[in-house]
């Protein structure tokens, strides 16, 4: 299982975050001509991704795509590929190709299968950015959700599913990454704040929680990344 790697200050985590995902980008394209990103969404990433866009990594060779995405349009105040755009595909950064999730005009399920041909094509990632919830679910694979299953199947096809819309959560459809698409990466980054969260991830972690896949697989390792 992967310690925590503890931050004294919010800004170090941030700065450090940003610094391990520019090293495995620049490292991947080095060594397979190209690199595949797959970003993460809510508050916490958004200053890891300012930070981001100002170092030197060769963008032009790299994919940024997504852990998973609400079924909005970009413009949406909850889109993660909004966030994206406005925080990390700027400058120099904005040289990287962007493979999206969500597509507009079509229905949720049509739209995870139209994303798997962009995925595939920044398969294998340099390095996937994740956070966690409280209720220990990673990008949009839910406990209790419908694509939990396939979501989680390491032998499945998908590299995407559609995840409807549930309760308690999710409060919105989205469109999820799956566990075997995730892991095809050289290193899996969680960034995690919060004493509760730090909690869910020492020790002995439920194996019932979604996130256990991901600290206890051994495809790709993984590091956490914490602070208050």
């Amino acid at each position: 299982m992967p310690k925590l790697e503890v931050f004294p200050t919010r800004e170090a985590l941030y700065d450090a975050a940003a610094s391990t995902i520019a090293g495995a980008l620049t490292t991947t394209v080095a060594s397979h001509g190209k690199a595949g990103f797959a970003a993460t969404g809510g508050t916490t990433p958004a200053p890891v991704y300012d930070r981001l866009a100002t170092l030197t990594v060769p963008w032009d060779k790299v994919t940024v795509t997504l852990s998973d995405d609400r079924f909005v349009p970009p413009d949406h105040a909850g889109s993660n590929e909004g966030l994206v755009r406005r925080h990390l595909l700027v400058g120099e950064a904005a040289k990287a190709s962007f493979a999206p999730l969500y597509f507009e005009g079509v229905d949720q399920q049509t739209s995870a299968d139209k994303a798997q041909e962009g995925v595939a094509q920044a398969l294998p990632f340099g390095v996937v950015l994740l956070g966690v919830g409280a209720d220990g679910h990673f990008a949009s694979l839910f406990p209790g959700n419908p694509a939990l299953a396939v979501g989680l199947d390491p032998d499945t096809d998908r590299l995407v599913v559609a995840a409807p819309k549930g309760e308690p959560a999710p409060d919105l459809p989205r469109i999820s990454l799956t566990f075997q698409a995730l892991i095809q990466s050289s290193l899996i980054v969680l960034l995690v704040t919060g004493q509760a969260k730090r909690e869910l991830l020492e020790g002995q972690v439920d194996p019932n929680l979604p996130i256990a896949r991901i600290l206890k697989q051994d495809r790709a390792p993984v590091r956490i990344l914490w602070a208050e």
